[in-house]
This record gives C-alpha cells, structure tokens and sequence, in this order.
C-alpha cells in the first residue's frame, strides 16, 4: 500500500547521466555545489531538463544534483571512485556490507561524529533505543563511520480471529483487554476453537474451524509457522538467519541454545491434538482457502489478511444472514504481540521480532567531498532534512522537509497533500492525479523521479498511500495493524549477512525440514532429537557454519 518499489519493473540502469536526460544539464544557480548522488533506484530511468525536484533541491539547499539511480550499484561505485570526473559525492548503500566492503578501502569519510551538531533529525534518531545495536556497530574507535536510515520494520505478526478471542475470553473469565502472553495461551485458545466454534462438523470438512495453519509447500514447516514459532523462544531454526551473537561474543544457532526443541515440541502439541488444519504442510501460501473463509483462528500474516478476507467473502458472496448483505470482515482480525516462553525471557532474543538487518540504507559520502566544508554543510542539511523516523517516546513520525517533498512530492507536485486521519497519529496521502482531479503529476509521466526519494525512504514513517479520493474503513484497518507491527520490539537478523557454501547449506535445510516434520507428525522425543542434533553438528556441517558465523560476523566488525 505504501510502497511505490513495485515500480521497479523498469530496469534500465542509469550511471554517468543521472536522472536528467543526457546532453539536457539544466541551469545552475550561482554558487550552487555540483554533486552526484549514487543509489540503487526503484526505477533507475532519466528525467527531463524540466524535473521540479532536483530544481527544488537547487533552490533550497543550493546543490546541482546529478542522481545516479542504478540496479548494479557495486559496479556504479567502482567505476565512480576510480574516477575523478564521475566519483559520488553522496553514497546511499544499499545494505550494511557494500558499504563495510567500501569503508575498508579508504574511500568514504572516516568519521561524521564532527558533523552531528549540524544533523539535529539524524542526532535524535541516533539516540532511540531501537537504535542501540546499529549505533554500536557504526562506532568504531570512538567514530562514527556512517549515518543510516532505519531498517525497515517487519510486517508480519500474530493475527487472532477477534470475535472468536472475545467469546474465549468470555468462557475462561478473563478480563476484555486480556491477551495471549506464553505459548500455552495460544494452545488454549487453539483447544476452545476446536471444542466450540465446529457445532457438528466433521475435521475433513472445508469449514471445519482449525486454530493454526501453514503453508509448507512440502518444503518448510512455511514462513507461516517456521518463521514465527521460533520467536517465542528466541531467533528462528532457518539458517543463515537464524545465527546470532550472544552477549559474551559467541555466534549460537536454536540448535545450540535449545530453543529448536522447544519450538518442535510446541508444533508436535499442535498436530497430536489436531489444532492446525490437515494440509498445513502440504499446502502452498495461495491454496489457504480456511483462512480467508474464516475457519482459522490463529495466524501470521502483514495487515493484508484483511483485505484477503474481505475479497474473498465479497467474491465468493458470503451474507451476514441478519442483514442479508456480504458479511463486513473488516475488524475480524487482530494484531498482537508474540508471547513469550517464560523459561526463555531473559535469553535476548524471545519475543522480539526479527528485523531486516541493521539499516535501511546507509549514507555517506566520499572522502573528498569531506574537505570541502561548504559543500559539506549543505550536503549535512540536506540528508538531515531527508530523516523520517518514529520516536518511541511520543509515539509520533518525525519527518524532515525533504522527505515530505521528495519522498511523497508535498510542496513540489501540485495536488499533492497530506489528510490527517482521525483519532490517529498518521496522515493519508492520494497520489493519483486522476482521483485527486488535478493535473497529471511529474512522476507519472517521468517514473525515474520517483528515485529522488528512494534513497533515504522508510515503509515506517506514518504516511498511508492510497490512490482513492479517500481512505476507506479497510485502508484504515490495514493501516493501523502495520503500523502497530512495525512498532513492535525487534533486533535485527544479522545472520542475513553470512554467506556460505550454497550446496552445503542446501542440504542442510534439506536435512532439517525432513527432521522437523518427522518429529512433530510421528511422536519423536529426546533421543531422536539428540542423535540429530550430533548430525547436525558434524557432518550436516553445523560446526563449521558456527566457525564461519564467527569470522565473517567479526569481519563486519559486529564481534569485537
């Protein structure tokens, strides 16, 4: 809903002549700063000479900015640095390791520490607490080596069918507010939905009411189950994202923490007592008819499950027979927070969701340009301007002017404007033209400007998107469960940095899903879990991915 990266189908990479079309150089103000700013685009197509937001970004910051918007961006950075015509001046790094990798050779400024007086955004952001693990790793010897955006939020989480919880509630005399808070909640809720709501329904049926679901495809436990399971005991069994660092400097794994087990005990539960419907593992993620019908009471899912569920009782003409109209599933689901195994509360990592690594994007810029005060402070204004975040302790979104003008077009496309949505702390933004009967905007006659805001964008950052004059109910209901994910406590899955070898780990994920799914189907206990974990460690390879962990872990400096 709020993503505009669907753009991207469009691939054309563009390098030396940015986003204006070449041979077209628009006029520069007197004393504006020539810069070029590399990033990976969700478009990565050329402009005009005639394009408001780099003439915007002229007449507010005094910089002539040539955008490089490219798919290929290692190859764009070393082609860039190996020229002084053509180096970046602003660098948007993709993710934390094309930048570590171009920080090691010396390229980039060495330290922004004598700049954040002149960053109030980025200062503040600097200093939220989900912010502690990426500034810890950024410091190096006292300095910071680079500003970055914050990582985008998860958006899958716990779903409960809310009508159901509300007569579970009511039937265990719990108080309305009550939620799931340990493992055993969610099999309690799991057992009344299978002894309450099948009123005579046989376990074979299509609208027999399960509990949980899953999507394996035949080949995971499915990110519906496999993915999420794990967190309530710590990071998840799915290597290499499930290798973490402890707090003494060790690299574990579920394996070796005992936390697998907890998980596969918990899932064999499930199946033994029938609370998770039959295809679970054999189903794919489009094939899940029971949830989008209303038969599953447990779920993990983006906001969407709404709209899903919406769509499929309004194709499938599904009458609320009070009304006789198609039955308005809006607020059937949701959101809540994972609960947590109590034996593992203190480990770290239970409970939290798993975030996309340490960083957004990173931004820096080279070396060179560092010298140059003037053009340097100019360029401080801007990237700090270009800051969205949301303070934890007001519950509010801070946004710079420049991401509101360049991230969303506010003050640059006519037309363009913010609605607040009440009783919220978010705002609705329509961006077509054609709904808000204006004329037809830059960005949909030139997508490239588009990219202006990519570099420093965040999915969190309290703008609901739409393309409706105005916001529906299911927009909102949408909205608010993404938003309330996005909030979530979370630690970053740095085990997505590991690379190793591609055959090795194939089998090794091979080996473990056929172990997870005998295990939990055919009663399997503590001395098949110990002969597997042995195999695991020793010819699955686990050992020596834990060694591997380890020394790329301390290469990217997040084992010191």
């Amino acid at each position: 809903m709020k993503h505009i990266k669907a753009m991207a189908l469009i691939t054309l990479a563009v390098f030396t002549c940015g986003l204006c079309a070449c041979g077209e150089t628009p006029s520069t103000e007197e004393g504006a700063d020539k810069i070029i700013l590399l990033e990976t685009g969700w478009v990565n197509t050329p402009t005009d000479a005639n394009d408001p937001y780099r003439a915007w970004i002229l007449e507010n910051y005094g910089l002539d900015v040539t955008l490089q918007a490219t798919t290929d961006f290692d190859n764009a950075a070393v082609i860039g640095f190996s020229s002084n015509a053509n180096r970046p001046d602003i660098i948007s790094f993709p993710d934390y390791t094309t930048f570590h990798k171009f920080y090691n050779q010396g390229v980039l400024i060495a330290d922004w520490t004598p700049w954040l007086d002149k960053m109030p955004n980025f200062k503040r952001m600097l200093e939220q607490e989900s912010q502690s693990f990426s500034k810890a790793t950024f410091t190096v010897d006292g300095k910071l080596t680079g500003l970055w955006t914050p990582a985008d939020p998860p958006t899958w989480s716990l779903k409960l069918r809310e009508d159901w919880l509300i007569r579970f509630r009511e039937y265990k005399g719990y108080a309305p507010d009550w939620s799931p808070a340990v493992p055993e909640d969610l099999l309690d809720f799991a057992r009344w939905i299978r002894d309450f709501t099948n009123d005579g329904k046989q376990p074979t049926d299509l609208e027999y009411n399960y509990g949980f679901s899953g999507a394996g495809g035949r080949k995971s436990l499915g990110g519906t189950l496999g993915t999420w399971l794990p967190l309530m005991y710590g990071t998840v069994g799915i290597a290499p994202y499930g290798f973490y660092v402890t707090d003494s400097g060790e690299v574990g794994f579920p394996t070796t923490d005992g936390t697998y087990k907890k998980m596969l005990d918990f899932l064999q539960t499930i199946c033994e007592e029938n609370l998770i419907e039959p295809a679970w593992f054999s189903q794919s993620y489009a094939e899940r008819r029971r949830t989008y019908s209303g038969h599953i009471g447990i779920e993990w899912q983006p906001g969407e499950i709404s709209t899903n569920t919406q769509a499929y009782f309004d194709e499938h003409n599904i009458l609320d027979p009070e009304t006789g109209k198609v039955v308005d599933t809006t607020n059937m689901w949701e959101t809540y927070d994972l609960p947590v195994d109590p034996s593992c509360a203190d480990n770290g990592h239970a409970g939290y969701m798993p975030g996309t690594g340490l960083a957004g994007y990173v931004i820096t810029v080279s070396q060179a340009t560092a010298l140059n005060r003037t053009k340097m402070e100019k360029i401080c204004k801007l990237i700090d301007d270009c800051y969205c975040y949301h303070d934890e302790e007001t519950d509010t979104y801070q946004r710079g002017s420049a991401y509101d003008a360049l991230r969303w077009g506010i003050g640059i496309e006519q037309g363009i404007k913010y609605v607040p949505i009440e009783n919220s702390n978010q705002v609705y933004c329509n961006t077509s033209s054609e709904t808000a009967g204006n004329p037809r905007y830059y960005r949909e006659s030139f997508p490239g400007a588009y990219d202006w805001g990519a570099w420093f964008s965040s999915v969190n950052d309290g703008i609901v998107q739409g393309n409706a004059p105005e916001v529906t109910p299911l927009v909102l209901k949408v909205a608010e469960q993404d938003t309330k994910t996005a909030n979530m406590k979370q630690k970053p899955q740095i085990g997505e940095y590991i690379q190793l070898p591609a055959a090795q780990l194939e089998t090794m994920v091979s080996e473990m899903v056929a172990f997870e799914y005998s295990y939990v189907t055919q009663g399997w206990g503590e001395s098949e879990y110990a002969a597997f974990l042995q195999r695991w460690s020793g010819t699955l390879g686990g050992n020596s991915f834990l060694a591997a962990a380890r020394e790329q872990f301390q290469s990217l400096g997040l084992i010191r």
